[in-house]
């Protein structure tokens, strides 16, 4: 290659060179972001409505370190650019549901790193939310606001079916083992007070046949009269 190829050679390749360079972190920066790395957290709320997630962020120092969204095709859903909730907390709308891989990168020119990964999974709509079927049974959980696999209906139905039967036996068995319990209880009580249960019963006995005895004397007595 001639000196004068290999020359638009390297001003081709420059062209290609981004402007900014970003270095290797410090371990001083690394060790930085390990004491706030519990304080970044990403929460979802689920709209009924829109059928769509809402996502909350914290970030304690947004000067430093960014949240970047990737979809499970490894493509770039939303950057850093979100919207101020509160202070060092931020949030994204309308998110539709599945998997979601989450960066906290760095944002300044002097460290380029992704310094933790946090993986979001968002469930789909659930389609047989609210289905009379799941009157009585809300918490079960195909009668969630979400469902994160497809089912047919007869799928559904037998499923709800076995639950409240599973459910009702349940509450059977929890009744039962409660009066068994209260039984037991009471029978250990009486045999650990037994002497004192019939010394009381046997005094009762006692006071009893005496008021008996006493009224029919009064009443003898009152006939003699």
């Amino acid at each position: 290659m001639t000196k004068k190829k290999l020359l638009l050679t390297l001003i081709s390749l420059s062209l290609f060179i981004p402007s900014t360079i970003y270095a290797e972190c410090t371990k001083e920066e690394i060790n930085n972001f390990k004491k706030i790395e519990d304080e970044y957290k990403v929460t979802y709320e689920f709209s009924e409505e829109t059928k769509l997630y809402n996502i909350t962020f914290i970030n304690p120092v947004p000067d430093e370190y960014g949240y970047m969204i990737k979809d499970e095709n490894d493509e770039s859903y939303v950057t850093t650019d979100l919207t101020t909730i509160f202070e060092n907390e931020f949030g994204i709308s309308d998110i539709k549901p599945g998997k979601y891989e989450i960066e906290i990168v760095s944002v300044t020119k002097s460290c380029d790193k992704k310094f933790k990964i946090i993986k979001l999974n968002l469930p789909k709509y659930n389609q047989y939310y609210n289905d009379p079927l799941c009157e009585g049974i809300e918490e079960f959980v195909l009668c969630q606001p979400t469902y994160d696999k497809d089912i047919d209906y007869d799928t559904f139905s037998s499923r709800v079916n076995t639950y409240k039967k599973s459910h009702q036996n349940k509450e059977t068995k929890e009744e039962t083992k409660e009066e068994t319990k209260e039984e037991t209880i009471i029978v250990k009580y009486i045999k650990d007070n037994l002497m004192e249960i019939t010394i009381v019963s046997v005094f009762v006995i006692m006071v009893v046949i005496t008021v008996i005895l006493t009224a029919k004397s009064i009443r003898k007595s009152r006939r003699l009269e």
